[in-house]
């Protein structure tokens, strides 16, 4: 029931509101204008306040903050794992140039990222079923 009354009310106030307007950009122009501007700069202002002490914290405080900063580590850790070799130069046919970085292919290949482990298993325990 109380919508009933309710609605006239707000498009009259809407629909002065928008005459007001009008005739003060077609009689007072400068100070209509002076009047938005002033008004978007203290909107701009009241919406940092907020930002600034309220929404900031929260957006990048805990676990987010904790999951971007492993997705960062990865992506880092594939760019490594995936960047593309630098070309060799063909003027280096020294014998221990070639040792070097075949010692140095062989240590890579060796290595294991940090965050992988080897758990050991009865792998070979299979059952033979041929011989049944």
């Amino acid at each position: 029931m109380t919508r009933n009354w309710v609605t006239p009310v707000i498009y009259t106030l809407i629909a002065l509101a928008v005459f007001y307007v009008g005739v003060q950009l077609f009689t007072n122009t400068s100070s209509f204008l002076s009047s938005i501007v002033m008004m978007i700069g203290i909107a701009v202002l009241i919406y940092g306040a907020i930002y600034f002490f309220f929404l900031r914290n929260r957006i990048g405080s805990g676990a987010n903050r904790n999951e971007m900063r492993k997705y960062k580590q990865a992506v880092k850790q594939s760019k490594q794992k995936y960047k593309a070799p630098k070309p060799v130069k063909a003027a280096k046919t020294n014998a221990a140039a070639s040792k070097s970085t075949s010692l140095q292919k062989k240590k890579s290949k060796r290595k294991q990222p940090s965050h992988l482990r080897v758990i050991e298993g009865n792998k070979n325990n299979k059952k033979d079923r041929a011989s049944f």
